[in-house]
């Protein structure tokens, strides 16, 4: 049985038309792009032929950009602080 705190199968979000929010940076000094489509918030970072996206956190109704960047900034804060077991809301690929 899978638990909450395993990664999750991975599948590449569709990123057609997404619009580039920023640089996000964490105290750790690890930093990650953010891309905003339709229904979540991808982060990753930029290589030469694509975006490499590292994980994403699904927007809830309602909810604004600025609420979802400081509730993804909060989870990555708290993933490489504490480890996955404890994030809320982020879903990580392999490459974390």
């Amino acid at each position: 049985m899978k638990t909450a705190f395993e990664k999750t199968e991975w599948s590449a979000s569709d990123c057609d038309g997404a619009a580039h929010l920023g640089l996000l940076e964490l105290e750790s000094g690890e930093y990650f792009d953010v891309l905003r489509t339709g229904d979540r918030l991808v982060f990753g970072g930029p290589c030469n032929v694509c975006f490499l996206e590292s994980g994403y956190i699904l927007r809830e109704p309602g909810e604004t950009d600025d609420e979802l960047l400081a509730e993804l900034l909060a989870d990555l804060e708290v993933f490489y602080r504490d480890g996955l077991r404890y994030v809320s809301r982020i879903v990580v690929n392999k490459r974390m």
